[in-house]
């Protein structure tokens, strides 16, 4: 068996040392510059995505507000007025720095009432998905002769400093936010997860 010896093909050279650096030098260079622009690209590319990302999570975004109405029948309400849907993970509602177990106990607390002719309306909040523009009633208290003197009482209270919200929501990428929405304020405090309270707020037994 004949073994042809192995040839080392070597680029061609043109005679000239001068030229030949010339051209691997252009040669290197445009290598470099191909690495470069690729670098480039990919980091782009990087920036991009993350801008997506956070266009994403900020037409996701839910804001939860406090809204109270009177007329008839005072209501006072929780309102998303973020352009996604919020998860409300907990929620505490306190009078005079005491966390009040329901929409009764808090009225009694409050405003003297005292259960007689009244409907006293509620609704389960903590674990509801509020969809942005949606509200949910925290309490609706009619207005009757009975319970006139509660009524007007609470006509004052309902923007009281005495009195605190303090609620904990969610994104649907579950990124979570506190706040006590009876202050108003426009910079909810982000956290890891809700926190159920001590005491928190539910339906009347």
């Amino acid at each position: 068996m004949h073994i042809e010896p192995e040839h080392h093909l070597e680029p061609r050279k043109s005679g000239y040392r001068a030229f030949d650096i010339a051209i691997t030098v252009c040669i290197l260079l445009v290598s470099v510059s191909s690495l470069i622009v690729a670098l480039v690209h990919s980091r782009t590319l990087e920036r991009m995505a993350d801008a997506n990302a956070k266009l994403v999570e900020a037409n996701s975004w839910p804001f939860l507000y406090y809204e109270t109405s009177n007329g008839q029948t005072i209501f006072m309400s929780i309102v998303n007025e973020g352009v996604g849907p919020a998860k409300i993970g907990s929620i505490e509602v306190k009078w005079a720095g005491r966390a009040r177990a329901d929409a009764v106990d808090f009225l009694e607390a409050c405003c003297g009432f005292r259960p007689r002719t009244a409907d006293v309306q509620y609704a389960l909040i903590a674990g509801k998905v509020l969809r942005a523009g949606q509200s949910i009633n925290i309490l609706g208290l009619p207005h009757t002769a009975a319970d006139n003197s509660a009524w007007n009482s609470l006509q004052r209270q309902r923007i009281s400093r005495a009195l605190s919200l303090n609620v904990c929501y969610c994104s649907v990428f579950d990124q979570c936010w506190f706040a006590d929405i009876a202050r108003f304020s426009l910079k909810p405090r982000e956290v890891d997860h809700c926190v159920t309270p001590a005491l928190p707020y539910r339906i009347p037994n």
